[in-house]
């Protein structure tokens, strides 16, 4: 059981009011020693402003950077000042789906890294049809289920981990943009047999991506897949890699490359509509996937 707790929340371009509210205000009740820390990091000046009234809230720390460092960094420095030794992190956009969230981790806490998971609303926001279809099917699960392969499904959007263990194994300058430095974080945890503890606790993902947006942050990630692997050999256990070294195995792989010029904008087509196919977001992933691996 924890009895003290740092709680972390780095910040971008999101008015975090209303969460750092309820965190508060379950904290409180609680009694115990908490401390929540919110590091702006070269938010526009309309978010700052919003954010700034957290300044003048007792157990809260609200910095500003003068300038963007990306989200890895940010978070090793909320890790480093944080003040106690448990570390509770969450994106800036969640909001917790059950009123004893704090307490719940309190309970299941011990030495392991605790994953709470993530849920999703019913419907779909206008729009974000595709991210919200992506992470209802692939991200949203139960612990039974996520606790089949503890080290998959590592979201650092909704985690408790004691702080030498992220600070020692949390990938602070190796991915840079967005996507998988939680993948790096889980591969690191499992190498060193660090347990990780899947329970029900899970938050709202609340501040979902345009499906524009999210094609570009997905070229991204899958980028930064590709480098994780040809720098650690990380990523084959991952869905996508088993995907390409099937389509190799069938040598399907050099078809696709010889057609990826219309099947792109083809893929594209219905990826941007309001009813996404998944299939066809892993076939575009796929693409990336070979044309980056070739590069």
């Amino acid at each position: 059981m924890v009895s003290e707790i740092s709680i972390l929340i780095p910040v971008y371009n999101q008015n975090v009011l209303d969460l750092v509210h309820t965190l508060q205000q379950e904290a409180q009740a609680l009694a115990v020693p908490y401390e929540i820390r919110v590091y702006d990091d070269g938010s526009t000046p309309p978010t700052r402003h919003q954010n700034q009234a957290l300044a003048h809230l007792p157990c809260v720390h609200y910095r500003e950077l003068p300038q963007n460092i990306g989200r890895s960094q940010i978070r090793a420095l909320l890790a480093r000042e944080a003040q106690y030794p448990t570390l509770l992190f969450l994106d800036n956009d969640v909001l917790p789906t059950r009123p004893d969230f704090l307490h719940s981790y309190l309970q299941s806490a011990g030495e392991a890294v605790t994953v709470g998971g993530v849920a999703y609303k019913p419907k779909a926001p206008a729009g974000a049809e595709l991210r919200w279809k992506y992470g209802k099917n692939r991200e949203e699960a139960p612990a039974a289920v996520r606790q089949k392969t503890p080290y998959q499904r590592v979201f650092l959007s909704n985690m408790l981990v004691p702080q030498t263990v992220f600070l020692e194994h949390f990938p602070q300058a190796e991915v840079s943009g967005y996507g998988h430095e939680d993948t790096l974080f889980a591969w690191r945890l499992e190498q060193r047999q660090i347990p990780v503890l899947h329970i029900d606790n899970p938050v709202w993902h609340l501040g979902l991506e345009p499906t524009d947006v999210y094609l570009l942050k997905t070229q991204q990630a899958v980028h930064n897949l590709v480098q994780l692997h040809q720098r650690y050999h990380l990523g084959t256990g991952t869905k996508l890699f088993k995907a390409y070294m099937r389509f190799r195995k069938w040598k399907v792989e050099a078809l696709l490359q010889e057609n990826r010029n219309w099947l792109f904008p083809l893929l594209k087509r219905n990826l941007v509509s309001a009813t996404p196919n998944l299939r066809a977001f892993d076939l575009y992933r796929l693409l990336l996937l070979a044309r980056y691996l070739q590069q």
